[in-house]
């Protein structure tokens, strides 16, 4: 019995592994999309903060901090990757031809 418990533990552990990384990375694209949206409702407020914004090609930089002070993010979001505090990370967005902004995610 041991010997038939043993054998199917060795064979499903590659995958409880990839299932628990595949929902790592659903978290952290999750935590993403929601400090981008958070990012892009802070410009949209603070529009005339950022000149760039009439500039195709331009780049703004938001750091979460920001976020966290005008109140759009909470203070104790953590990376599910790394456990560590996003605070200290930033935004970058590239404004497109179309106006609207594309977000990159800066771990700092």
């Amino acid at each position: 019995i041991i010997v038939v418990l043993a054998a199917i533990f060795l064979v499903s552990f590659p995958s409880i592994i990839n299932t628990a990384k595949k929902n790592e990375e659903k978290k952290f694209d999750m935590m993403v999309k929601n400090l981008c949206m958070a990012g892009e409702s802070y410009i949209k407020a603070k529009v005339d903060e950022f000149p760039a914004l009439s500039t195709v090609g331009s780049t703004i930089n938001i750091a979460v901090n920001d976020l966290i002070s005008y109140g759009n993010v909470k203070s104790n979001i953590k990376n599910p990757k790394t456990d560590a505090s996003v605070s200290g990370d930033s935004l970058e967005y590239k404004v497109l031809p179309d106006q609207s902004l594309e977000c990159e995610y800066k771990d700092n």
